[in-house]
């Protein structure tokens, strides 16, 4: 492997245990300006390496990565075969998450740049000689080239695994929904020899601990699909015919479809697909069966898309609602619901609500009383319709 003859060590021997017990406090730093320096300079991370999960454990993959090569420092020991088998590992992950080559290459030199300023910086505080930070830098950028090395054998052997539609597909997969760029979604495209769609619905999967394997026969073959991935995910083109089987899922699995889209929106039809999930979940969203389709509850996920200005329209809208007793307010909350969605008189009202229109003049006096000339004004019967509808959305936030 190129490269393996100067990265073997003997460099990091020769360095000063000073230069570790300086680095070593910093290292949880230096992991994340590597993982932010690589979402800032690399297209295909900016989004996973942006923020959650996936941030997350790049930092920590980061941390511990550089934690090893400062064991390194004053040890004359080899390059840790562990760790070329980590570089490995990255290629083939990247391979199967639909990245190229070159961005993950690019990831290490990056991380490898962004490390090395740092060390140097620390290495200038601690008072250490030149020598040592011409030693730091002959040792990391000699291990740029092995561990890339690394990479691109991880990346070349996860290529030539590849067989089968069902690869294809899932590599396909990945990258409409984690949002490459249309020039590289072409390229997987043209390599694959699959066709996409004009329209695309994506499909979140969620498993509860102790849940059984997800059965292999419920979706057609030509559904790009990968339940067992991370996020589980599919794509269909037809999601009525293709996902019909999906009722028949078993228990402990639940599916949310998302809505029908261009496949450059794939990543938004995902992550709507995702929240009706975590909804659900909660008992937000009421679904007949283990499938949760987002066509059939868009207003609820327009509602609750952001449940922090949820619960600051409801608390400033109804703040007049704010001192009636509970039963009372649940019953002049109705009938305004009502009242500003259709207008109707009281005997109207009454037809609506099942109830004698005496007993709806009276609640309308008291909201008239509450409300005053806002139940004239169309803007604030909208603010008013869409407050009580989150309410309705979120029970117990009155």
């Amino acid at each position: 492997m190129r490269g393996s003859a100067v990265s073997d060590g003997s460099v990091w021997a020769r360095l000063p245990h000073e230069l570790a017990d300086a680095v070593r406090p910093r290292i949880p730093e230096i992991a994340r300006a590597c993982v932010d320096g690589i979402a800032a300079e690399i297209p295909e991370y900016s989004r996973s390496f942006g923020e959650g999960p996936a941030r997350v454990a790049a930092i920590e993959q980061a941390r511990r990565g550089i934690e090893r090569d400062i064991d390194r420092v004053g040890t004359p020991a080899m390059w840790q075969a562990d760790r070329l088998a980590e570089f490995r590992g990255h290629g083939r992950t990247a391979f199967h998450n639909g990245l190229s080559r070159e961005a993950v290459q690019a990831a290490v030199r990056v991380s490898s740049r962004v490390t090395w300023r740092w060390i140097a910086d620390i290495a200038r505080e601690a008072g250490l000689s030149a020598d040592v930070l011409y030693g730091a830098a002959e040792g990391m950028f000699a291990d740029v080239e092995t561990s890339m090395a690394a990479v691109a054998e991880g990346y070349r052997a996860a290529e030539a695994a590849m067989s089968g539609t069902g690869e294809r597909h899932r590599r396909l997969l990945r990258a409409l929904i984690a949002g490459r760029t249309p020039a590289e979604v072409d390229g997987l495209v043209a390599a694959s020899g699959l066709p996409v769609p004009a329209r695309v619905a994506a499909v979140a999967f969620r498993a509860l601990p102790g849940a059984p394997e997800f059965p292999r026969d419920l979706l057609p073959e030509h559904v790009p699909a990968d339940p067992a991935g991370d996020p589980p995910a599919a794509l269909t083109p037809a999601p009525d015919t293709d996902l019909a089987a999906l009722a028949n899922l078993p228990a402990g699995w639940t599916a949310a479809v998302g809505p029908l889209v261009p496949p450059a929106t794939a990543p938004e039809s995902f992550r709507v697909a995702r929240r009706a999930l975590d909804l659900a979940a909660r008992g937000l969203l009421d679904a007949p069966g283990p499938v949760v389709w987002c066509r059939d509850h868009l207003t609820t996920l327009l509602l609750l898309a952001d449940e922090f200005l949820v619960d600051q329209l409801a608390s400033t809208t109804l703040a007049p609602l704010a001192g009636v007793p509970g039963k009372r307010r649940e019953q002049l909350a109705e009938t305004l619901l009502a009242l500003v969605q259709t207008r109707g008189s009281a005997p109207e009202l009454g037809r609506l609500l099942d109830l004698h229109p005496q007993t709806i003049r009276a609640r309308l006096k008291k909201l008239g009383e509450l409300f005053g000339s806002r139940l004239d004004d169309p803007g604030e019967r909208l603010r008013l319709e869409l407050a009580l509808l989150a309410e309705r959305a979120l029970p117990g936030r009155e």
